[in-house]
């Protein structure tokens, strides 16, 4: 069998490194690092960090198209999110990225721009590449045709919470559920009754399980939902959240779920901010995520926070032993919440025009 092997410089002389002599620098065998660069979960953690600390040293980098040729893989993963540049996705990214690098395995990022026609072609686009496996979050999780798209590939596939009936894949969910609940408990003893939300559609997982989960618990808690407000894929912006606040203020809601993506609560805290309306004063906010908006934020925004690093490691995980053992059966996983409390929340007061 062929060694795999990269040219590199060495004092303007041209010479080869070969996995042989990784394994000779790491003392542990060819068949041992081969098992690294490959992503074989059948390796000491130990052993696994001083082959990767060598191949860093050497400046070692395997063939990976000799490799694909001998093994019909690409040593690729494919990544499709709705927008790239939404702070967790950008995250999951940055995370899934760093964890496959680890395994010896590139990531192919692609994007559908919140589209579900450039969601189709994006797919096709990593099917068509080879990837060896993919990591999907979709515009909509009740397409038929995506499913049906997403079906025909044979590769290992990882949803990002989303849920498509009868599929084979293995998924990481958020249990958005259990921070609504404690969101609209913690209002609750704050005193508020007139409770609004804004939260992604119903062709997500996320949007539904947030107005199934928002309904059920104002009913156990004894409060009024004066306001559900669905916000589609395609209006992820600014604009969007100025109409949300602005409709949310007529209802005469005191407190507000912001179920939506930070770019969404922007505009809602933009809106209100310029209308002269107090945080947490005259309207109590609660966001969904950390990021650097919630923290710096005056008042600093009370949060129901996803585990965003977990579902990154969760699906490179999936990944790695999926391709390693593709009998394994399908897995899910759901990472929880918590609820991270800030000043954005208060007792309900009446606001100045209603004085």
């Amino acid at each position: 069998m062929a060694q795999e092997m990269v040219t590199v410089a060495a004092n303007s002389d041209e010479r080869s490194l070969t996995i042989l002599d990784v394994a000779r620098e790491a003392s542990v065998s060819k068949s041992t690092v081969s098992r690294v660069l490959n992503g074989s979960p059948h390796v000491a953690t130990e052993t696994r960090e001083r082959v990767l600390e060598t191949v860093s040293r050497l400046d070692f980098r395997a063939n990976t198209a000799a490799r694909g040729l001998r093994t019909t893989r690409s040593f690729l993963v494919g990544l499709l999110v709705p927008a790239i540049s939404n702070d967790v996705f950008s995250r999951i990214a940055e995370v899934l990225e760093e964890d496959l690098r680890h395994e010896g395995v590139g990531l192919v990022i692609v994007s559908s721009g919140w589209d579900a026609g450039g969601e189709r072609i994006a797919l096709e686009s990593l099917r068509d590449r080879r990837v060896d496996a993919l990591v999907v979050s979709l515009v909509n999780d009740r397409d038929a045709a995506l499913a049906e798209l997403l079906a025909s590939i044979t590769r290992p596939i990882v949803l990002l919470d989303r849920e498509i009936p009868g599929t084979t894949a293995d998924v990481v969910l958020t249990d958005q559920r259990g921070g609504i609940r404690k969101a609209l408990e913690h209002l609750a003893a704050l005193g508020h009754r007139s409770v609004g939300m804004a939260t992604l559609s119903s062709d997500v997982r996320p949007g539904r399980q947030a107005v199934a989960a928002f309904e059920s618990f104002v009913a156990r808690l004894g409060l009024e939902a004066v306001a559900e407000m669905a916000v589609a894929y395609n209006r992820i912006d600014r604009q969007s959240g100025a109409e949300i606040a602005a409709r949310m203020l007529a209802t005469g809601a005191t407190a507000m779920l912001c179920c939506v993506p930070n770019s969404v609560t922007a505009g809602v805290l933009e809106y209100l901010d310029q209308h002269g309306i107090a945080i947490p004063e005259e309207l109590s906010i609660i966001a969904m995520d950390e990021s650097e908006l919630a923290s710096v934020k005056k008042p600093q925004l009370t949060v129901i926070a996803r585990q965003i690093d977990d579902m990154a490691r969760f699906a490179s995980r999936m990944i790695t032993s999926r391709l390693t053992n593709p009998d394994l059966a399908p897995r899910v996983k759901v990472v929880p919440t918590s609820l991270q409390l800030r000043s954005s929340t208060a007792a309900p007061c009446h606001r100045r025009s209603e004085r």
